[in-house]
């Protein structure tokens, strides 16, 4: 192979690799605090527990869900959502959104339900562990 191939075929192999390296980060989405959401105006994502009171509602017309998720400093931050809505909704207990805040909401285009159970499961292992280092 001449010397000029070679150099083709490294620039090709570069010019992929920066391509796909491009790519994977227009993937990645930040978690952020509900502040950081609010001034970012990018797409983000962010974590809270499901307010239900008021319980969460679906527009009849739109079929947009919309609910308030709380932080662990109870700030609330409410979240219009026009997917589908996930079958265990009622029963979870947190959400991480994904999308962007405008018009005074959270407007999520994805939605990932935090399960009660594995967080029962969480709690229990911590405090086996707790108690299990306590004993002599």
């Amino acid at each position: 192979m001449s010397k000029r191939g070679l150099w083709v075929g490294g620039a090709l192999i570069l010019a992929f690799a920066a391509l796909g390296g491009a790519a994977f980060v227009k993937t990645m989405v930040p978690y952020v605090s509900f502040q950081e959401a609010r001034q970012s105006g990018r797409r983000v994502q962010v974590w809270g527990r499901i307010v239900r009171t008021p319980p969460p509602a679906v527009d009849p017309q739109t079929g947009v869900l919309s609910f308030q998720i709380e932080n662990e400093n109870r700030e609330r931050l409410p979240v219009r959502y026009a997917g589908v809505r996930p079958g265990n909704f009622e029963q979870a207990t947190g959400v991480v959104v994904i999308g962007q805040y405008r018009n005074a909401a959270f407007q999520a285009d994805q939605m990932l339900v935090k399960c009660p159970s594995k967080e029962q499961e969480a709690a229990f292992r911590e405090k086996y562990k707790q108690s299990a280092a306590a004993s002599p």
